[in-house]
Protein backbone atom coordinates (compact mmCIF):
# COMPACT_ATOMS: atom_id res chain seq x y z
CA UNK A 1 0.00 0.00 0.00
CA UNK A 2 1.15 3.21 -1.42
CA UNK A 3 1.64 6.77 0.99
CA UNK A 4 -0.70 8.36 -0.82
CA UNK A 5 -3.57 5.24 -0.70
CA UNK A 6 -2.53 5.50 3.25
CA UNK A 7 -3.04 8.83 3.47
CA UNK A 8 -6.74 8.38 1.41
CA UNK A 9 -8.06 6.15 3.90
CA UNK A 10 -6.47 8.22 7.26
CA UNK A 11 -8.99 11.47 5.47
CA UNK A 12 -11.97 8.85 5.37
CA UNK A 13 -11.71 7.24 8.72
CA UNK A 14 -11.13 10.85 10.60
CA UNK A 15 -14.38 12.04 8.02
CA UNK A 16 -15.95 9.39 9.71
CA UNK A 17 -14.77 9.51 13.16
CA UNK A 18 -15.51 13.82 12.99
CA UNK A 19 -19.13 12.58 11.96
CA UNK A 20 -19.44 11.02 14.66
CA UNK A 21 -18.17 13.65 17.38
CA UNK A 22 -20.09 16.17 15.93
CA UNK A 23 -23.33 14.83 17.48
CA UNK A 24 -22.64 16.50 20.59
CA UNK A 25 -24.93 17.59 23.21
CA UNK A 26 -23.21 20.73 24.22
CA UNK A 27 -20.02 22.11 25.91
CA UNK A 28 -19.45 22.14 29.50
CA UNK A 29 -17.34 24.42 31.67
CA UNK A 30 -14.20 22.65 33.99
CA UNK A 31 -17.35 23.31 36.91
CA UNK A 32 -19.94 21.62 35.19
CA UNK A 33 -17.67 18.72 34.18
CA UNK A 34 -16.79 18.43 37.87
CA UNK A 35 -20.39 18.62 39.07
CA UNK A 36 -21.53 15.41 36.22
CA UNK A 37 -18.81 13.51 37.22
CA UNK A 38 -19.65 13.49 40.59
CA UNK A 39 -23.09 13.12 40.23
CA UNK A 40 -23.06 10.58 37.29
CA UNK A 41 -19.73 8.37 37.25
CA UNK A 42 -20.20 5.27 38.23
CA UNK A 43 -17.18 4.43 40.07
CA UNK A 44 -18.60 6.86 42.48
CA UNK A 45 -22.15 5.21 43.05
CA UNK A 46 -20.46 2.20 43.67
CA UNK A 47 -18.77 3.63 46.29
CA UNK A 48 -21.72 5.29 47.59
CA UNK A 49 -23.22 1.57 47.80
CA UNK A 50 -19.84 0.36 49.35
CA UNK A 51 -20.72 2.97 52.28
CA UNK A 52 -24.26 2.24 52.73
CA UNK A 53 -23.06 -1.62 52.35
CA UNK A 54 -20.28 -1.30 55.59
CA UNK A 55 -23.22 0.94 57.11
CA UNK A 56 -25.74 -1.89 57.43
CA UNK A 57 -23.00 -3.98 59.02
CA UNK A 58 -22.11 -2.14 61.53
CA UNK A 59 -25.68 -2.02 62.45
CA UNK A 60 -25.60 -5.75 62.67
CA UNK A 61 -22.80 -6.26 64.74
CA UNK A 62 -24.35 -3.25 67.30
CA UNK A 63 -27.37 -5.38 67.23
CA UNK A 64 -25.95 -8.26 68.67
CA UNK A 65 -25.22 -6.55 72.01
CA UNK A 66 -28.87 -6.77 72.82
CA UNK A 67 -30.83 -10.26 73.61
CA UNK A 68 -32.67 -12.40 71.07
CA UNK A 69 -36.37 -12.40 71.44
CA UNK A 70 -37.47 -15.67 69.67
CA UNK A 71 -41.38 -16.97 69.25
CA UNK A 72 -42.04 -20.06 67.73
CA UNK A 73 -45.56 -21.52 67.13
CA UNK A 74 -46.95 -24.60 65.54
CA UNK A 75 -50.58 -25.50 65.11
CA UNK A 76 -51.60 -29.20 63.79
CA UNK A 77 -54.42 -31.14 63.20
CA UNK A 78 -54.53 -35.05 64.58
CA UNK A 79 -56.62 -37.85 63.37
CA UNK A 80 -56.13 -39.49 66.35
CA UNK A 81 -54.58 -37.62 69.05
CA UNK A 82 -55.06 -40.56 71.98
CA UNK A 83 -53.25 -42.91 73.80
CA UNK A 84 -53.96 -46.31 74.06
CA UNK A 85 -53.22 -49.49 75.23
CA UNK A 86 -53.78 -52.53 72.75
CA UNK A 87 -55.01 -56.11 74.04
CA UNK A 88 -52.61 -57.85 75.32
CA UNK A 89 -49.51 -55.40 75.94
CA UNK A 90 -49.64 -56.12 79.53
CA UNK A 91 -49.11 -60.15 79.45
CA UNK A 92 -46.17 -59.53 80.23
CA UNK A 93 -47.15 -59.70 84.47
CA UNK A 94 -48.08 -62.90 83.74
CA UNK A 95 -44.64 -63.94 82.54
CA UNK A 96 -43.19 -61.90 86.08
CA UNK A 97 -46.10 -63.77 88.33
CA UNK A 98 -44.57 -67.13 86.64
CA UNK A 99 -41.08 -66.18 87.31
CA UNK A 100 -41.92 -65.26 91.00
CA UNK A 101 -43.37 -68.76 91.37
CA UNK A 102 -46.80 -68.10 92.15
CA UNK A 103 -48.41 -69.49 88.92
CA UNK A 104 -46.84 -72.28 86.69
CA UNK A 105 -46.51 -72.14 82.71
CA UNK A 106 -49.77 -74.42 82.16
CA UNK A 107 -51.64 -71.86 83.83
CA UNK A 108 -49.82 -68.65 82.38
CA UNK A 109 -50.42 -69.72 78.95
CA UNK A 110 -54.22 -70.57 79.90
CA UNK A 111 -54.38 -66.74 81.37
CA UNK A 112 -52.92 -65.16 78.24
CA UNK A 113 -55.20 -67.28 76.26
CA UNK A 114 -58.34 -66.63 78.15
CA UNK A 115 -57.67 -63.09 79.77
CA UNK A 116 -55.33 -61.32 78.03
CA UNK A 117 -54.08 -58.13 79.98
CA UNK A 118 -56.24 -55.64 78.95
CA UNK A 119 -59.15 -57.80 77.23
CA UNK A 120 -59.51 -54.92 75.19
CA UNK A 121 -57.99 -52.20 73.58
CA UNK A 122 -57.95 -49.10 76.12
CA UNK A 123 -57.64 -45.40 76.04
CA UNK A 124 -55.16 -44.19 78.87
CA UNK A 125 -54.77 -40.03 77.32
CA UNK A 126 -57.56 -38.42 75.31
CA UNK A 127 -56.50 -35.55 73.02
CA UNK A 128 -57.20 -32.89 71.10
CA UNK A 129 -57.68 -33.44 67.13
CA UNK A 130 -56.53 -29.66 66.93
CA UNK A 131 -53.46 -28.97 68.42
CA UNK A 132 -51.10 -26.14 69.02
CA UNK A 133 -47.36 -25.80 70.86
CA UNK A 134 -45.76 -22.60 71.16
CA UNK A 135 -42.77 -21.15 72.90
CA UNK A 136 -40.74 -17.72 73.71
CA UNK A 137 -37.28 -17.66 74.30
CA UNK A 138 -35.09 -14.91 75.16
CA UNK A 139 -31.16 -15.58 74.69
CA UNK A 140 -28.68 -12.73 76.09
CA UNK A 141 -24.54 -13.46 75.18
CA UNK A 142 -22.21 -12.54 78.65
CA UNK A 143 -18.88 -13.88 78.14
CA UNK A 144 -19.19 -13.54 74.36
CA UNK A 145 -19.68 -9.48 74.66
CA UNK A 146 -16.38 -9.21 74.53
CA UNK A 147 -15.77 -10.45 70.74
CA UNK A 148 -18.88 -8.72 69.56
CA UNK A 149 -16.96 -5.28 71.05
CA UNK A 150 -14.31 -6.25 68.87
CA UNK A 151 -16.48 -6.87 65.85
CA UNK A 152 -18.33 -3.65 66.61
CA UNK A 153 -14.91 -1.92 66.05
CA UNK A 154 -13.85 -3.99 63.04
CA UNK A 155 -17.22 -3.15 61.38
CA UNK A 156 -16.54 0.61 62.08
CA UNK A 157 -12.84 0.51 60.62
CA UNK A 158 -14.84 -1.03 57.64
CA UNK A 159 -17.28 1.85 57.41
CA UNK A 160 -14.27 4.45 57.91
CA UNK A 161 -12.37 2.36 54.83
CA UNK A 162 -15.29 2.69 52.67
CA UNK A 163 -15.65 6.34 53.07
CA UNK A 164 -11.78 6.69 52.41
CA UNK A 165 -12.18 5.05 49.76
CA UNK A 166 -14.94 6.91 48.53
CA UNK A 167 -13.40 10.59 48.84
CA UNK A 168 -10.29 8.67 46.99
CA UNK A 169 -11.99 8.09 44.24
CA UNK A 170 -13.83 11.84 44.12
CA UNK A 171 -10.58 12.50 44.12
CA UNK A 172 -8.89 10.32 41.62
CA UNK A 173 -12.23 11.21 39.38
CA UNK A 174 -11.68 14.90 39.75
CA UNK A 175 -8.12 15.09 39.17
CA UNK A 176 -8.71 12.88 36.09
CA UNK A 177 -11.11 15.62 34.95
CA UNK A 178 -9.30 18.02 34.99
CA UNK A 179 -6.33 16.28 33.18
CA UNK A 180 -8.60 15.53 30.29
CA UNK A 181 -9.89 18.99 30.23
CA UNK A 182 -6.95 20.44 30.13
CA UNK A 183 -5.47 18.13 28.01
CA UNK A 184 -8.27 18.67 25.86
CA UNK A 185 -7.50 21.96 25.52
CA UNK A 186 -3.83 21.80 25.12
CA UNK A 187 -4.81 19.18 22.09
CA UNK A 188 -6.88 22.06 20.79
CA UNK A 189 -3.98 24.30 20.41
CA UNK A 190 -1.93 21.80 19.03
CA UNK A 191 -4.49 20.91 15.95
CA UNK A 192 -4.70 24.39 15.64
CA UNK A 193 -0.50 24.63 15.14
CA UNK A 194 -1.25 21.42 13.02
CA UNK A 195 -3.72 23.12 10.70
CA UNK A 196 -1.00 26.73 10.44
CA UNK A 197 1.69 23.61 9.65
CA UNK A 198 -0.36 22.52 6.41
CA UNK A 199 -1.10 26.15 5.22
CA UNK A 200 2.38 27.04 5.55
CA UNK A 201 3.23 23.59 3.62
CA UNK A 202 0.68 24.07 0.82
CA UNK A 203 2.48 27.86 0.12
CA UNK A 204 5.65 26.52 0.39
CA UNK A 205 4.71 23.52 -2.18
CA UNK A 206 2.77 26.50 -4.35
CA UNK A 207 6.16 28.91 -3.87
CA UNK A 208 8.36 26.18 -5.15
CA UNK A 209 5.97 25.36 -7.88
CA UNK A 210 5.77 28.95 -9.41
CA UNK A 211 9.92 28.76 -9.14
CA UNK A 212 10.02 25.30 -11.18
CA UNK A 213 7.80 27.05 -13.83
CA UNK A 214 9.94 29.66 -14.26
CA UNK A 215 13.31 27.18 -14.48
CA UNK A 216 14.97 28.55 -11.37
CA UNK A 217 14.23 25.42 -9.17
CA UNK A 218 14.67 21.42 -10.28
CA UNK A 219 11.69 19.47 -10.07
CA UNK A 220 12.54 17.14 -7.29
CA UNK A 221 12.01 20.38 -4.66
CA UNK A 222 8.66 20.53 -6.34
CA UNK A 223 7.95 16.72 -5.29
CA UNK A 224 10.16 17.23 -2.32
CA UNK A 225 7.25 19.89 -0.87
CA UNK A 226 3.99 18.41 -2.52
CA UNK A 227 4.88 15.01 0.01
CA UNK A 228 5.63 17.18 2.87
CA UNK A 229 2.49 18.63 2.33
CA UNK A 230 0.61 15.12 2.70
CA UNK A 231 3.08 14.61 5.47
CA UNK A 232 1.56 17.75 7.13
CA UNK A 233 -1.97 16.59 6.78
CA UNK A 234 -1.37 12.95 8.05
CA UNK A 235 0.27 14.54 11.51
CA UNK A 236 -3.00 16.98 11.18
CA UNK A 237 -4.97 13.61 11.35
CA UNK A 238 -2.83 12.68 13.89
CA UNK A 239 -3.68 15.36 16.57
CA UNK A 240 -7.40 15.13 15.44
CA UNK A 241 -8.44 11.64 16.14
CA UNK A 242 -5.98 12.01 19.78
CA UNK A 243 -8.26 14.63 20.37
CA UNK A 244 -11.29 12.46 19.70
CA UNK A 245 -9.57 9.90 21.91
CA UNK A 246 -9.72 12.48 24.95
CA UNK A 247 -12.74 13.92 24.26
CA UNK A 248 -14.16 10.13 24.12
CA UNK A 249 -11.88 9.45 27.86
CA UNK A 250 -13.56 12.87 28.94
CA UNK A 251 -17.74 11.64 28.68
CA UNK A 252 -16.52 8.18 29.99
CA UNK A 253 -15.20 9.57 33.19
CA UNK A 254 -18.15 11.98 33.41
CA UNK A 255 -20.55 9.45 33.22
CA UNK A 256 -22.36 11.15 30.16
CA UNK A 257 -24.56 9.06 28.38
CA UNK A 258 -24.07 10.93 24.93
CA UNK A 259 -21.00 12.90 23.87
CA UNK A 260 -20.02 16.54 25.60
CA UNK A 261 -17.16 19.18 24.11
CA UNK A 262 -15.26 20.91 26.68
CA UNK A 263 -15.94 24.69 26.60
CA UNK A 264 -12.94 25.39 24.48
CA UNK A 265 -12.86 29.19 26.08
CA UNK A 266 -9.71 29.18 27.68
CA UNK A 267 -11.03 29.80 31.03
CA UNK A 268 -8.58 32.03 33.88
CA UNK A 269 -6.35 30.68 35.20
CA UNK A 270 -5.08 30.58 39.22
CA UNK A 271 -2.58 30.23 39.56
CA UNK A 272 -1.91 29.41 43.45
CA UNK A 273 0.90 29.82 45.28
CA UNK A 274 3.15 26.71 46.12
CA UNK A 275 3.98 26.10 49.57
CA UNK A 276 7.13 24.51 51.46
CA UNK A 277 7.59 20.68 50.65
CA UNK A 278 7.68 19.96 54.52
CA UNK A 279 3.96 21.66 54.64
CA UNK A 280 2.92 18.94 51.80
CA UNK A 281 4.78 16.03 53.68
CA UNK A 282 2.86 16.62 56.73
CA UNK A 283 -0.10 17.20 55.49
CA UNK A 284 0.16 14.19 53.36
CA UNK A 285 0.92 12.27 56.73
CA UNK A 286 -2.38 13.06 57.51
CA UNK A 287 -4.88 13.30 54.86
CA UNK A 288 -4.12 11.32 51.98
CA UNK A 289 -6.47 8.71 51.18
CA UNK A 290 -4.41 5.40 50.36
CA UNK A 291 -2.33 6.03 53.65
CA UNK A 292 -4.93 6.49 55.98
CA UNK A 293 -6.71 3.45 54.86
CA UNK A 294 -3.31 1.13 55.02
CA UNK A 295 -3.56 2.20 58.81
CA UNK A 296 -7.20 1.44 58.86
CA UNK A 297 -6.36 -2.01 57.47
CA UNK A 298 -3.24 -2.19 60.40
CA UNK A 299 -5.64 -1.37 63.28
CA UNK A 300 -8.25 -3.85 61.60
CA UNK A 301 -5.65 -6.71 61.20
CA UNK A 302 -4.79 -6.00 65.19
CA UNK A 303 -8.94 -6.17 66.25
CA UNK A 304 -8.35 -9.43 63.83
CA UNK A 305 -5.53 -10.81 66.25
CA UNK A 306 -7.84 -9.75 69.31
CA UNK A 307 -10.89 -11.54 68.35
CA UNK A 308 -8.68 -14.49 67.51
CA UNK A 309 -7.74 -14.73 70.49
CA UNK A 310 -10.88 -14.51 72.49
CA UNK A 311 -11.91 -17.60 70.74
CA UNK A 312 -10.43 -19.30 73.41
CA UNK A 313 -12.40 -17.72 76.20
CA UNK A 314 -15.69 -20.34 77.58
CA UNK A 315 -18.85 -18.73 76.31
CA UNK A 316 -21.94 -18.49 78.70
CA UNK A 317 -25.35 -17.08 77.88
CA UNK A 318 -28.24 -16.70 79.85
CA UNK A 319 -31.70 -17.75 78.42
CA UNK A 320 -35.30 -18.21 79.45
CA UNK A 321 -37.80 -20.08 77.40
CA UNK A 322 -41.93 -20.04 77.78
CA UNK A 323 -43.50 -23.41 76.58
CA UNK A 324 -47.63 -23.31 76.46
CA UNK A 325 -49.12 -27.00 75.02
CA UNK A 326 -53.06 -27.27 74.04
CA UNK A 327 -54.01 -30.94 72.75
CA UNK A 328 -50.61 -33.02 72.72
CA UNK A 329 -51.18 -35.70 76.00
CA UNK A 330 -48.51 -36.12 77.83
CA UNK A 331 -47.38 -32.86 77.71
CA UNK A 332 -47.70 -30.13 80.44
CA UNK A 333 -50.01 -27.21 79.57
CA UNK A 334 -47.27 -24.48 79.89
CA UNK A 335 -43.74 -23.74 82.12
CA UNK A 336 -41.01 -21.73 82.30
CA UNK A 337 -37.09 -22.81 81.79
CA UNK A 338 -34.43 -20.35 82.55
CA UNK A 339 -31.01 -20.63 83.30
CA UNK A 340 -27.40 -20.19 82.14
CA UNK A 341 -26.00 -22.10 79.04
CA UNK A 342 -22.45 -22.83 79.09
CA UNK A 343 -19.76 -24.16 76.27
CA UNK A 344 -16.68 -24.22 75.79
CA UNK A 345 -14.51 -26.27 73.11
CA UNK A 346 -11.29 -27.83 74.88
CA UNK A 347 -9.25 -29.24 71.81
CA UNK A 348 -9.54 -28.14 69.05
CA UNK A 349 -6.21 -30.03 67.73
CA UNK A 350 -4.61 -26.37 67.25
CA UNK A 351 -7.16 -24.63 65.00
CA UNK A 352 -8.06 -21.93 67.33
CA UNK A 353 -3.51 -21.24 67.39
CA UNK A 354 -3.57 -21.65 63.76
CA UNK A 355 -6.30 -18.86 63.33
CA UNK A 356 -4.09 -16.22 65.89
CA UNK A 357 -0.86 -17.13 63.76
CA UNK A 358 -2.59 -16.25 60.35
CA UNK A 359 -4.41 -12.85 61.95
CA UNK A 360 -0.37 -12.27 62.93
CA UNK A 361 0.81 -12.37 59.58
CA UNK A 362 -1.91 -10.41 58.55
CA UNK A 363 -1.06 -7.54 61.04
CA UNK A 364 2.36 -7.95 59.98
CA UNK A 365 1.68 -7.40 56.05
CA UNK A 366 -0.36 -4.38 57.05
CA UNK A 367 2.47 -2.96 58.94
CA UNK A 368 4.84 -3.54 56.03
CA UNK A 369 2.34 -2.34 53.31
CA UNK A 370 1.87 1.01 55.72
CA UNK A 371 5.50 2.06 55.91
CA UNK A 372 5.52 1.42 51.94
CA UNK A 373 3.16 3.83 51.44
CA UNK A 374 4.80 6.43 53.72
CA UNK A 375 7.48 5.83 51.47
CA UNK A 376 5.64 5.90 48.35
CA UNK A 377 3.82 9.49 49.40
CA UNK A 378 7.02 11.47 50.15
CA UNK A 379 8.24 10.20 46.95
CA UNK A 380 5.35 11.09 44.90
CA UNK A 381 5.12 14.07 46.61
CA UNK A 382 8.29 14.87 45.89
CA UNK A 383 8.16 14.35 42.63
CA UNK A 384 5.30 16.16 42.06
CA UNK A 385 6.71 19.21 44.11
CA UNK A 386 9.43 18.63 41.22
CA UNK A 387 7.10 19.07 38.36
CA UNK A 388 5.59 22.20 39.54
CA UNK A 389 9.26 23.96 39.33
CA UNK A 390 9.90 22.31 36.12
CA UNK A 391 5.81 23.78 34.82
CA UNK A 392 7.27 26.98 36.25
CA UNK A 393 10.17 27.36 34.27
CA UNK A 394 8.66 26.25 31.68
CA UNK A 395 6.11 28.80 31.73
CA UNK A 396 8.40 31.27 31.91
CA UNK A 397 10.71 30.08 28.49
CA UNK A 398 7.54 29.48 26.71
CA UNK A 399 6.23 32.96 27.16
CA UNK A 400 9.62 34.46 26.26
CA UNK A 401 9.29 32.32 22.83
CA UNK A 402 5.79 33.06 22.37
CA UNK A 403 6.70 36.83 22.49
CA UNK A 404 9.56 36.34 20.24
CA UNK A 405 7.75 34.31 17.31
CA UNK A 406 5.07 37.30 18.18
CA UNK A 407 7.34 39.93 17.33
CA UNK A 408 8.70 37.82 14.28
CA UNK A 409 5.61 37.21 12.91
CA UNK A 410 4.94 40.89 12.58
CA UNK A 411 8.31 41.23 10.87
CA UNK A 412 7.98 38.67 8.87
CA UNK A 413 4.33 39.81 7.34
CA UNK A 414 6.20 43.43 6.91
CA UNK A 415 8.92 41.81 5.16
CA UNK A 416 6.19 39.92 2.50
CA UNK A 417 4.29 43.43 2.45
CA UNK A 418 7.74 44.72 1.24
CA UNK A 419 8.38 42.32 -1.34
CA UNK A 420 11.03 40.93 0.69
CA UNK A 421 10.28 37.96 1.75
CA UNK A 422 8.18 34.87 0.03
CA UNK A 423 4.74 34.48 1.23
CA UNK A 424 5.40 31.02 2.57
CA UNK A 425 7.35 32.83 4.85
CA UNK A 426 4.04 34.30 5.92
CA UNK A 427 2.83 31.06 6.67
CA UNK A 428 5.57 29.51 8.46
CA UNK A 429 5.77 32.37 10.58
CA UNK A 430 2.17 31.99 11.92
CA UNK A 431 2.75 28.05 12.12
CA UNK A 432 5.94 28.99 14.49
CA UNK A 433 4.10 31.51 16.45
CA UNK A 434 0.94 28.52 16.46
CA UNK A 435 2.91 26.85 18.19
CA UNK A 436 4.85 29.12 20.28
CA UNK A 437 1.13 29.44 21.84
CA UNK A 438 -0.02 25.78 22.07
CA UNK A 439 3.44 25.44 23.90
CA UNK A 440 2.78 28.62 25.94
CA UNK A 441 -0.64 27.39 26.43
CA UNK A 442 0.68 23.61 27.91
CA UNK A 443 3.07 25.07 30.32
CA UNK A 444 0.08 26.81 31.82
CA UNK A 445 -2.04 24.09 31.92
CA UNK A 446 0.23 21.64 33.11
CA UNK A 447 1.03 23.85 35.91
CA UNK A 448 -2.30 23.51 36.80
CA UNK A 449 -2.42 20.06 36.52
CA UNK A 450 0.99 19.27 38.82
CA UNK A 451 -0.67 21.35 41.20
CA UNK A 452 -4.04 19.22 40.97
CA UNK A 453 -1.66 16.20 41.37
CA UNK A 454 0.43 17.33 44.47
CA UNK A 455 -3.00 18.68 46.35
CA UNK A 456 -4.78 15.15 45.66
CA UNK A 457 -1.96 13.61 46.89
CA UNK A 458 -2.40 15.68 50.42
CA UNK A 459 -5.80 14.51 50.28
CA UNK A 460 -6.84 18.07 48.71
Amino acid sequence: MNRILKIYLLIIFFSFSANLTSQVMGKLTLDEALEMALNENKLIKISQQRILGSEGKLSEMKSNYFPRIEIQSVGAYNSDPNLYINKGDLNGLYNQLLNDGFINEAADDWLINNYPLPSRKVTILGGNNFAVKSNAAIYQPITQLTSINTGRKVAELDVEISKLQYDGVKSKIRLGVKELFYGILIQDAKVNEALQEVEYKKSEYKDATNAYEAGELLYMYVTSAKAEVFEAAQDLLYEKNLKDQYISSFNQLIGAQYSYLPDLELPILDFEPVREIQEYYVQGSEKNYGLNIALADLDKSELGITAAKKAFIPELSFFAQYYYNYGIPLYANQYLLTGLNFQWTLIDFGERASVVKQRNAIYNEALDNLEYKILTLQGEIQQAYKNISYAESLILTALKAYEAREEELILTINAVEAGEALSSMMFKARADMSGAKADKLAAELNYQIAVAKLNSLVGE
